[in-house]
């Protein structure tokens, strides 16, 4: 890329939340446990376990600035998390992906939140995360 160019956006292919992901050494592929699209709370504010992120993105070349955020989805309040990375790019034909943990976040209410990834300010692939409410189940027997 010439220096007085302007840097593409990588395109953003997948953006999941999950309870955990699993790294095999040899194959290099991930599995991802526990999709998380909905926590469930019997009370707020609700603090989750630490989490992980699986993202794939193509189409840019050399070092990517990526930005991971949780926010509610009118971004009234501040991110419920955010984490900043940075990824080597070197060929924009491959499809890259990138795998991390998140620590345990606090959610101060419920509601409609969502799982952004952002380049240079802009939320170039998201994801829903449903935040609700729900009576405890009472034990089976009883």
């Amino acid at each position: 890329m010439a220096e007085n160019s302007t840097p593409v956006a990588p395109v953003f292919l997948t953006l999941m939340l999950c309870e955990r992901i699993i790294h095999d050494a040899i194959s290099g592929q991930h599995s991802l446990i526990g999709l998380v699209s909905n926590i469930n709370a019997p009370r707020f504010p609700v603090q989750t376990p630490a989490l992980a992120i699986f993202t794939e993105l193509t189409g840019c070349h050399g070092v990517v600035g990526m930005t991971f955020r949780i926010v509610d989805v009118n971004e009234e309040r501040p991110p419920v998390c955010q984490i900043d990375l940075q990824g080597q790019m070197d060929d924009p034909l491959a499809v890259a992906q990138f795998a991390f943990g998140v620590p345990s976040m606090v959610f101060p209410q419920e509601g409609d939140y969502r799982v952004q990834a952002v380049v240079s300010g802009v939320a170039e692939l998201e994801k829903r995360l449903m935040v609700r409410m729900v009576a405890p189940r009472e034990p089976e027997g009883e």
